[in-house]
C-alpha cells in the first residue's frame, strides 16, 4: 500500500471509529494527530490539566475530536503511566455518562544530537488519547457563586442523576475507583447529559477486593477523602465522598455558602435567600423535598466514617423515591422572610480553583533533593568565593551553565526537586582550581514557565537576603535551541521541546536538616546545635512571611529537607521558587515531597479553598511546629499528626524525659527545651486562627518566656476549658469534624 492510501486508510478508520459509538478505541499515527490539530497549535488549545493539554482535531468530514497530549515530566517518561490510562480507558468500555475514548498514540522519534562531546540518539517521546469532543464544556463551568442565568434546578438535578448513574456504573459493573471525581472532571453533552472522564489515576479493584492501599495520595484538595490522609486506603466510598462535594457545589453554585456544623434546615434557609435575592427562586420552589434530599445525600456522602457513606446505587434509590412524592413545599420554604434567616456572611473568596493533586512519598534520600548532595573532603575545605564573584552575568548564559555542569550530564544530578526539576553539581572557576566554587544549578523539566513570569519572579528572588534563605545567584532563559537534552539514568538521552530555564543557588556542603536529624538518631543530641536550627528556621519564615518586601512568600511545604545546612551549620530555608508557577500552567498542579501520608501539612490545607495569604502562612506554622518538635523531641514525624503530638504532649511534660535526651545539659538550658515544645505545640493547633505568627515565635524566643496555651503575645484570649491540653485540638473526635468541614469556609 503506497504512503498517500495507507494515509487515507488512517483517516477512514479514524472517522468510522469517531461516529460509532460502539466502536473499540484504536492506535493512531502521531502524524495524522498533529494534522487535525494544526500542528497543536494554539488556536486548537481547548484546555489544559494536570498532565497534558487538550486540543481540538477536526477530521475530513467535519468530526470534532479532543486529543489529549501529555506533558514530557519525570512521571510521564515512564511508559506504564500511558498504559495504565489506556488500558483503563479501554476497560471503561460504552456508557451514557462515561467520556469515550476513541484511539491512542505512542510515538517515539530518535534523532542524532551532540550530548558531552559525543554523538549519542536522543528519543523524543510523545503520548497522547484522543477522546470524543463534548462542546459544552465541563460542569465547572456552570456552577458560580450567581444562580441567575445559570442551570435550574431541574438541570442540577439532571446532572446530579447522571454523574451518579455514571458511578454507579463504574463502581458496580467496571468495578473501578475513579480517584479524582471533581466538577472539572465531569463534561457536559447537548441536552445537559453529564460525562465523567480523566482516568489518570483511577484503580481497578478485583473480585472480592474492597480497598486500594496507595503510598502516594490522589486527589484534588477540597475533593479528598479524610480516610485518605492515613495510610491512602482507597475505595469507592472515597469517589462517594468528592461526589458529595460536586452535590454541594452544584446545589449551592460554590462549596462557600455552607458554613461548619451547619444543619440542612439552615443550609436550606441560606439558599432560600439568595435564590430569591438573585431572581432564581421560580424553578426551586415547588421542589422542596428534592432539593432537602440532595442537601441530605451530600452532607451524608461526607461523613468522616467511610462506612456510613451511601453508594452510588443507594443514592440514585433515595433519588428514584423523591421523584414519586408529593413536591408541595412547606410554608416555610415558600413564604420565609429575609429577616426570619440567620445573617449570611460574603460567600466570595479571593480565589476559586482546585488543587490537583499527587503527593509523591519520597523513593530517595530527600537531602539530595536541593542543593545538597556527596562532597569530598577536598570540596569542603574550599575558601568560600561566592562573595567575591560577579556572577549574574555568567549565570545568564546557558553555554556557561552547560560548562560548568559538563553538559547537564547524569553524574552531576544531585537530586530531584519535582516532577518538573532536577538539580545539577556544578563548579565554577576563577582564574585557578584553587579558586574552585561550587553551585547548584536547578533545571526545569518538562514545564515551561511564560518568559515574563519566569524572569519577574526570579529577579524578586535575587533580591531575597538573608543568612537563613538559600540565596538565588543567577537565573538563565533560552529558547534560541527549542529544545533540551535530558539523561535519566538506565534510559537513553530524552529530547524534551521548549526553552531551557535554569536556577542557580548557593550550594550547602553540610546537607539538609533531615540528614542532620537521621545522622544523629545514635548519638547524644547537642542541644545547643538543635536551637541554633529551631531559632535559625523561625528567622528564616519570618523573613519570608513579613520582611522580604512588599509580597508576602509562603512557603507551603516546608519539612527538613527543604532546610539545608551551611558551612557553619546555619540552616538556610529552600524550595519556595517556582511552584506556584509551574502550578498555573498546569492547572494548579502541585507535587508534595512526603514523609508519609500527610508529610508536614495541616490537614485543614488539603480541605481549604481558600488561599488568603494570612491563612497560608498558618500552614507554613503549622509545618514549622512539627519540625520544632521533631528538633527539640526527636519525635519522627510519620503517620496520623494527632497521635504524634499527643504523645509529645503527654511524655515532655516530665522533666525526666529531658534529662533522658539531653543527659549533659545544664538546668538552665532544659527550661529552653520546655519553652521549644511550647512552641511547637502552639503552632500546631488545629485551629489555624490560634497558631502564631513567625513575629510572635521569635518575640517568645527572644524573651526566653514559653507561650501560654491559648494565649498568643499581647493578645488577651479566653481560657481553656477545664483539662485541656493543646493536643485536644487533635483526638477530638468533634473537633476532626470541624477540620474536615472547613472546606465549607471561607475567610
Amino acid at each position: 500500500m503506497g504512503g498517500c492510501e495507507f494515509e487515507r486508510a488512517e483517516i477512514d478508520a479514524l472517522e468510522r471509529v469517531a461516529g460509532d459509538p460502539s466502536a473499540e478505541p484504536i492506535s493512531l499515527s502521531f502524524w495524522l494527530l498533529r494534522r487535525i490539530t494544526n500542528d497543536f497549535s494554539d488556536e486548537s488549545l481547548i484546555g489544559r490539566g494536570g498532565y497534558g493539554a487538550v486540543y481540538l482535531g477536526v477530521l475530513p468530514n467535519g468530526l470534532r475530536i479532543a486529543v489529549k497530549k501529555l506533558f514530557q515530566t519525570f512521571a510521564t517518561i515512564d511508559s506504564r503511566v500511558f498504559e495504565d490510562e489506556v488500558f483503563t480507558a479501554m476497560r471503561v468500555g460504552h456508557h451514557k455518562n462515561i467520556v469515550r475514548t476513541i484511539g491512542y498514540c505512542s510515538h517515539t522519534q530518535s534523532e542524532v544530537a551532540q550530548y558531552n562531546g559525543k554523538s549519542v540518539f536522543a528519543d523524543t517521546n510523545e503520548r497522547l488519547i484522543c477522546m470524543e469532543y463534548v462542546p459544552n464544556g465541563s460542569l465547572c463551568r456552570y456552577i458560580t457563586d450567581k444562580f441567575h442565568g445559570e442551570l435550574d434546578w431541574n438541570q442540577r438535578y439532571k446532572v446530579l442523576r447522571g454523574i451518579c448513574h455514571g458511578l454507579r456504573y463504574l463502581h458496580d459493573e467496571v468495578r473501578l475507583i475513579h480517584g479524582d471525581i471533581k466538577a472539572d472532571n465531569i463534561l457536559l453533552k447537548d441536552n445537559l447529559v453529564p460525562q465523567i472522564f480523566d482516568f489518570g489515576m483511577s484503580m481497578c479493584l478485583s473480585d472480592g477486593e474492597s480497598l486500594i492501599h496507595e503510598k502516594s495520595i490522589r486527589g484534588t484538595l477540597g475533593y479528598l477523602a479524610p480516610e485518605l490522609l492515613n495510610g491512602g486506603e482507597y475505595s469507592f466510598k472515597s469517589d462517594i465522598y468528592s461526589f458529595g462535594v460536586v452535590i454541594i457545589r452544584l446545589l449551592t453554585g460554590s462549596i462557600t455558602s455552607i458554613r461548619e456544623n451547619q444543619s440542612v434546615d439552615l443550609a436550606l434557609k441560606q439558599l432560600r435567600k439568595r435564590l430569591v435575592k438573585e431572581g432564581a427562586f421560580s424553578s426551586w420552589q415547588n421542589k422542596y423535598h428534592q432539593v432537602r434530599t440532595c442537601l441530605e445525600i451530600g452532607y451524608t456522602c461526607m461523613e468522616m466514617n467511610r462506612d456510613k457513606r451511601p453508594t452510588a446505587s443507594e443514592i440514585i434509590q433515595q433519588l428514584d423515591e423523591t421523584e414519586s412524592v408529593n413536591h408541595s413545599a412547606p410554608p416555610l420554604w415558600q413564604l420565609m422572610q429575609s429577616g426570619d434567616e440567620e445573617s449570611d456572611t460574603s460567600d466570595t473568596d479571593a480565589f476559586e480553583t482546585e488543587t490537583t493533586t499527587k503527593f509523591v512519598p519520597s523513593d530517595e534520600e530527600p537531602a539530595s533533593a536541593d542543593m545538597t548532595g556527596e562532597t569530598s573532603t577536598q570540596e569542603d575545605d574550599m575558601p568560600d568565593l561566592l562573595s567575591k564573584l560577579s556572577l549574574s552575568a555568567e549565570l545568564s548564559s546557558l553555554d556557561f551553565l552547560e560548562k560548568i555542569t559538563d553538559g547537564f550530564s547524569h553524574e552531576r544530578i544531585v537530586g530531584k526537586d519535582s516532577p518538573h526539576a532536577v538539580v545539577h553539581k556544578a563548579f565554577v572557576y576563577e582564574g585557578n582550581i584553587s579558586g574552585r566554587t561550587v553551585v547548584a544549578v536547578k533545571r526545569l523539566i518538562g514545564v515551561e514557565i511564560k518568559v515574563r513570569k519566569f524572569e519577574m519572579e526570579a529577579k524578586r528572588l535575587l533580591n531575597l537576603d538573608h543568612k537563613n534563605i538559600v540565596k538565588l545567584l543567577g537565573y538563565c532563559h533560552d529558547k534560541s535551541r527549542g529544545h533540551k537534552l535530558v539523561q535519566f539514568k538506565g534510559k537513553p538521552p530524552q529530547d524534551f521541546k521548549g526553552a531551557e530555564q535554569l536556577l542557580c543557588y548557593e550550594y550547602m556542603h553540610n546537607g539538609s536538616l533531615r540528614e542532620y536529624l537521621i545522622g544523629q538518631e545514635s548519638r547524644e543530641v547537642d542541644w545547643h546545635m538543635c536551637y541554633k536550627l529551631i531559632k535559625g528556621t523561625c528567622e528564616g519564615l519570618l523573613y519570608l512571611h513579613e520582611d522580604c518586601g512588599d509580597r508576602p512568600i509562603v512557603h507551603l511545604n516546608l519539612n527538613p529537607s527543604n532546610i539545608l545546612l551551611d558551612e557553619h551549620n546555619e540552616p538556610r530555608i529552600t524550595g519556595f521558587d517556582f511552584s506556584k508557577l509551574i502550578g498555573e500552567k498546569n492547572t494548579k498542579s502541585v507535587f508534595f515531597q512526603m514523609n508519609g501520608p500527610l508529610g508536614y501539612l495541616p490537614p485543614d490545607f488539603l480541605y481549604s479553598k481558600g488561599t488568603d495569604l494570612k491563612y497560608l502562612a498558618t500552614v507554613d506554622i503549622y509545618s514549622l511546629g512539627l519540625i520544632i518538635l521533631e528538633i527539640a523531641a526527636r519525635q519522627e514525624i510519620k503517620g496520623d499528626h494527632g497521635i504524634i503530638i499527643k504523645t509529645v504532649e503527654t511524655n515532655w511534660r516530665q522533666d525526666s524525659q529531658i534529662a533522658t535526651l539531653y543527659g549533659s545539659l545544664e538546668d538552665k538550658f532544659r527550661g529552653q527545651v520546655k519553652m521549644c515544645i511550647d512552641i511547637g505545640l502552639h503552632c500546631v493547633k488545629s485551629k489555624p486562627e490560634k497558631r502564631p505568627t513567625a513575629g510572635e515565635i521569635i518575640r517568645w524566643l527572644d524573651n526566653g518566656s514559653k507561650p501560654v496555651l491559648g494565649q498568643r503575645p499581647g493578645v488577651a484570649e479566653p481560657p481553656l476549658r477545664a483539662n485541656a491540653t493543646p493536643a485536644d485540638d487533635h483526638i477530638q473526635e468533634k473537633e476532626k469534624q470541624t477540620a474536615l468541614r472547613r472546606l465549607f469556609r471561607r475567610k
